[in-house]
């Protein structure tokens, strides 16, 4: 894999914490630095799809409310008291 070599300025205090971590867990300065970016990049990605289907969702229910009011009115009762209906009748042939 590639690497790139970046310049980056963060508060002393947050270096300290880094480095702090970087010995405890026996690594890199570099490499606590890159997972937590990788894990927040990919936090964000996260948050950004649910973002997305939120509003896919929102834009398909709007949909379905406008198609409601062009469809005309259906009455489920009477649908099924006539299917009900139609089965009896077949029932007696």
């Amino acid at each position: 894999m590639a690497m790139a070599k970046i310049n980056v300025s963060i508060p002393d205090g947050l270096l300290d914490d880094v480095d702090e971590l970087a010995a405890a867990l026996k690594r890199s300065r570099s490499g606590i630095v890159q997972e937590a970016t990788a894990l927040y990049v990919a936090q964000v990605r996260k948050e950004q799809a649910a973002d997305q289907r939120r509003r896919d969702i929102l834009r398909a229910r709007e949909q379905l409310l406008a198609l409601g009011k062009e469809l005309p009115a259906f009455d489920g009762t009477a649908a099924v008291r006539a299917d009900r209906d139609r089965d009896e009748r077949a029932e007696k042939r």
